[in-house]
């Protein structure tokens, strides 16, 4: 009887350390994940805060972060024409209201480029002078803080929509686009592809111009950020991984990251969604831009300070 105690004991003893090995393996595992990514995901902005902050945010202080989608497709690279912002979106975000504002900026206002003495298409910012000038760039159109960035390549979110088994998104227009067509107000569980589809339409008919655009831009973030904030798997983390270390720039840490997820986290289910209005026109160099109306960027600029709590 005894032996047999001795033998279950054991068995048991067996299996907890067999499960205490998986868990500091997959501990470690996520560690050093975490570190490598780290050291190649990171770019510094040089600097310790925003020009149009006096102090930098606190932990728990409302923030605001710009992602970019960077266009950089293998014809660019051989060119060496650099990367391109393809879309600009600008997040505002207030734990503690539990409210986050975003508006899409779109790629061909014409603005200021800080540091490059020209004024064109703010995606050109990005190509000239990588997410420094981009981010100095969108705080001189803005007239607001661009606390963070996260650049992300366009082919980085197809990856990573695949890599989340896909996201749910309900359609903002009726349109056809590259062999899918979109009815508004049906909701599609999208792969990589059909999502970078959805939102890169813009000329198609019904797809809604630039404005359109701008809306199924913030739909694919919001919603590739809400999968993304809820994996827990080692499996799935291993491909977003992968998938971040290839295609991902950004000048948070992990810990700042961390906060970003929590902060978001309390904030996403109370989206106020902004556009700006202007027009397209010719510019005197024969190109055309988008020309934002002065009360729309008004607008815009007032809604993300009173989100931040500056006005």
């Amino acid at each position: 009887m005894k032996k047999k105690k001795s033998t279950t004991f054991k068995v048991i003893i067996t299996i907890l350390i067999i499960l205490l090995v998986l868990i500091v393996a997959a501990a470690i595992f996520v560690f050093t994940k975490l570190h490598s990514l780290n050291n190649s995901i990171n770019e510094s902005l040089d600097r310790d805060h925003s020009q149009l902050r006096q102090k930098a945010a606190k932990e728990g202080d409302p923030m605001t972060v710009v992602l970019y989608g960077i266009d950089d497709d293998a014809e660019r690279q051989q060119e060496n024409l650099g990367q391109r912002s393809d879309s600009i979106v600008l997040m505002s975000i207030n734990p503690e209201d539990k409210k986050t504002v975003m508006v899409s900026v779109p790629r061909d206002t014409r603005a200021k480029i800080v540091g490059h003495g020209t004024t064109e298409k703010i995606n050109h910012a990005y190509a000239y002078g990588g997410p420094k000038m981009a981010v100095n760039s969108l705080e001189e159109l803005m007239d607001v803080p661009v606390d963070h960035y996260i650049a992300i390549n366009m082919d980085g979110v197809k990856t990573v929509v695949d890599e989340l088994n896909g996201v749910d998104i309900t359609s903002n227009a009726t349109f056809t686009f590259h062999g899918y067509k979109f009815e508004k107000g049906q909701k599609y569980h999208m792969d990589g592809d059909k999502a970078l589809t959805y939102m890169r339409s813009r000329k198609e008919d019904g797809a809604g111009g630039d404005e359109g655009r701008q809306l199924r831009q913030q739909q694919v973030i919001t919603a590739v950020a809400r999968e993304a904030f809820s994996v827990n798997s080692v499996t799935k983390l291993n491909g977003i991984f992968k998938a971040a270390q290839d295609n991902l720039k950004t000048d948070l840490s992990f810990v700042q990251l961390n906060r970003f997820k929590s902060d978001y986290d309390k904030a996403q289910d109370n989206v106020e969604r902004l556009t700006i209005n202007g027009q397209n026109a010719l510019g005197d160099d024969n190109l055309y831009y988008f020309y934002p109306d002065k009360n729309s960027l008004k607008e815009v600029n007032e809604k993300l300070k009173e989100n931040l709590n500056l006005n």
